[in-house]
This record gives C-alpha cells, sequence and structure tokens, in this order.
C-alpha cells in the first residue's frame, strides 16, 4: 500500500471516528435539558446545555472534517477553492450588499409578513444575505475557474 492510500484509509478512519463522535454528542444535546449555567441575563432565556454541548460539538466536527477534506484535494483544486472563495465570495458579498441597500432605499419589505420587523430580524437578514450573496459568488468564480481550465 503506498503512502496516499495509507493517508486516505488513516483521513477515513478519522471522519468515521468523529461521526460516532457527533452522534453520541446528538444523543446527548436531545437528551440533556437542564439549563445552561452562568448565563448572562442580559442574553435572554439559557439554552439547555445538551444544545450547548451539540453546538460546541459540531462546530468541532465542522472544523476537523475541514480539515481532513481540505488536506485530501490535490493542489488543483485547492487553487480553485481559495481563488474561487477570495474573488467569488468577495465579489458577491460586494454585490449582494449593494442590491440589498439598493432594495431597502426604494421601500422594498425584505422581510416576510410574518416576521415581525425588529432590528434583530432585519440583522439576521444581513447575516443571511451576507452568507447568501458570498456563497453565491463563490459557486459562479469555482465554475468559472474549472470551465477556464477545460
Amino acid at each position: 500500500m503506498n503512502t496516499e492510500a495509507k493517508t486516505t484509509a488513516a483521513n477515513k478512519k478519522k471522519m468515521d471516528d468523529l461521526t460516532v463522535g457527533l452522534c453520541a454528542l446528538t444523543v446527548v444535546g436531545v437528551s440533556a435539558t437542564a439549563a445552561t449555567p452562568f448565563w448572562p441575563a442580559t442574553w435572554g432565556q439559557a439554552p439547555s446545555i445538551g444544545v450547548v454541548v451539540l453546538a460546541a460539538g459540531l462546530a468541532v466536527f465542522l472544523a476537523l472534517h475541514t480539515r481532513y477534506w481540505w488536506r485530501s484535494l490535490d493542489e488543483a483544486a485547492q487553487e480553485a477553492h481559495k481563488w474561487a472563495w477570495w474573488w467569488g465570495g468577495n465579489l458577491g458579498f460586494i454585490v449582494g450588499g449593494a442590491a440589498v441597500v439598493i432594495a431597502a432605499l426604494n421601500g422594498v419589505d425584505l422581510l416576510p409578513a410574518r416576521v415581525p420587523h425588529t432590528d434583530t430580524a432585519l440583522i439576521a437578514l444581513g447575516v443571511v444575505a451576507a452568507f447568501a450573496a458570498q456563497a453565491v459568488g463563490y459557486g459562479i468564480a469555482w465554475c468559472g475557474w474549472w470551465m477556464a481550465r477545460r
């Protein structure tokens, strides 16, 4: 077995182990209902400790999964992702941000009618719009990278 195959097998084993750990955290997250201790009152009602454990475990899982995934890519794929995220993500953010600002200035109601029009809802809309615009820009740039090199 060559070195590349051994590395791939080791990464798969690590991913399998991480998946089992995430499943265990899901069980804890669903079953633990006690409130999170030491939660500042200014932040509102404390989530259950299970939700906090699940969120922390998911963050670690995603970070490690991304690390193993990135290492499994060849140099061309890594360059495509870096280029697409830089150019597509930034340009998507600029175009998407401009579209939201122009829509808001023209009186377009950006929130659905059933959502209360609060500052919190508008901030959440801005965050989701920024991520969505970056993701669309990234996807377009990534496809463009590969089409230009075919």
